[in-house]
């Protein structure tokens, strides 16, 4: 559950999401293909984005700003951005079969990603740099989080920083703001599943690289 107290003099609760966060944590996924006939209310962004704000802030300087793009001219400028800094990039490396589904997933959100009913770009006042990003990245996750608990896809997508004078011209970005990501946000025409990862054994240490963390292992 998503909830707060008092917001600029105002009472609200954000009590629309009932899932319990492991649950949402673990069947978190990027969702690339969303339906552009269903609609993504207001009130649902404004819940995702005050789970953004709660994320950690360094010196509580709270630098991150997020443009929510909903206007359909401004997402497809958006778009042609994206595709054309994908065009630059190198092919991903293929083919099994699950490179080959990413990558046709991933080729898709390239062609398609006006068509998401809303793109959150999420920007920051300082220097472009590691100390920043720290802020920012922890704060789009607990947006991705959010959106999960009421059914929201969406997945984080950086490429538009790779045109950051573009996309800043057509959000009317200041150039003392950096972009660090681009979330597209709607109904995922997919299906939540947990994501294949490498067991906690294998990614984690016990006090020298190399030994394994192992639960009970003390």
């Amino acid at each position: 559950m998503i909830s707060c107290g008092s917001t600029t003099g105002s009472e609200r609760r954000y009590d629309r999401g009932e899932m319990e966060l492991l649950e949402a944590i673990r069947t978190t996924r990027a969702m690339r293909r969303l339906d552009p006939s269903r609609d993504v209310t207001d009130a649902d962004i404004e819940t995702i984005l005050f789970a953004a704000t709660k994320a950690p802030s360094a010196r509580n300087e709270q630098p991150v700003r997020w443009v929510v793009a909903r206007d359909r001219e401004v997402r497809l400028r958006l778009g042609e951005i994206y595709q054309q800094v994908s065009g630059s990039q190198a092919p991903m490396a293929a083919p099994d079969r699950s490179t080959g589904k990413l990558a046709r997933s991933v080729d898709h959100l390239v062609h398609h990603l006006a068509d998401a009913p809303v793109l959150i770009v999420a920007s920051a006042y300082g220097t472009d740099d590691v100390r920043t990003a720290a802020g920012v990245y922890p704060a789009v996750q607990n947006l991705l989080l959010a959106a999960r608990s009421l059914g929201l896809g969406t997945t984080l997508t950086s490429r538009h920083r790779l045109a950051m004078a573009e996309t800043r011209a057509v959000l009317g970005i200041p150039d003392e703001v950096s972009i660090y990501a681009v979330v597209p946000v709607g109904y995922p025409l997919g299906r939540w599943g947990e994501a294949p990862r490498q067991p906690v054994s294998e990614v984690a240490y016990r006090d020298r690289w190399g030994a394994p963390f192992i639960a009970g292992g003390d």
